[in-house]
């Protein structure tokens, strides 16, 4: 029972971990106090996707579901709860990369903004 419950904890954090990192680009953009949470959560996280690294949270979830007696979910976090709920094959290896170089760029824009309008506001 205590491992199912780690598990999902595991899961729900994981979600809203995905959830800040797409929503909290704009509002750390927007609100200087937020950036260094955001980056807090961003720089981990690319350097896990970016190096081929399988997520630690997906890989702690998938061990407390085994210790739960569960079998865990093939793939990936994003995959399980949020792709195959709404596309039941879920990604291939070419959409993954689709999908994080259109995070990527989502989040770089929001960088480079807050960037430029840090510098108008000093300079201006």
């Amino acid at each position: 029972m205590a491992a199912s419950l780690l598990a999902i904890a595991i899961a729900l954090a994981h979600g809203l971990l995905c959830g800040f990192l797409i929503v909290g680009a704009p509002l750390a953009a927007h609100r200087p106090r937020l950036m260094k949470w955001y980056l807090v959560a961003l720089v981990p996280t690319g350097v896990v996707n970016l190096t081929g690294q399988p997520c630690p949270l997906t890989v702690w979830e998938k061990h407390f579901w085994r210790v739960a007696g569960e079998t865990p979910y093939r793939g990936g976090f994003i995959s399980q709860y949020f792709v195959e709920p709404f596309f039941a094959p879920g990604l291939r290896p070419g959409d993954e990369t689709i999908l994080l170089f259109s995070v990527v760029v989502w989040c770089l824009f929001w960088l480079g903004y807050s960037t430029v309008l840090r510098l108008r506001l000093r300079s201006g």
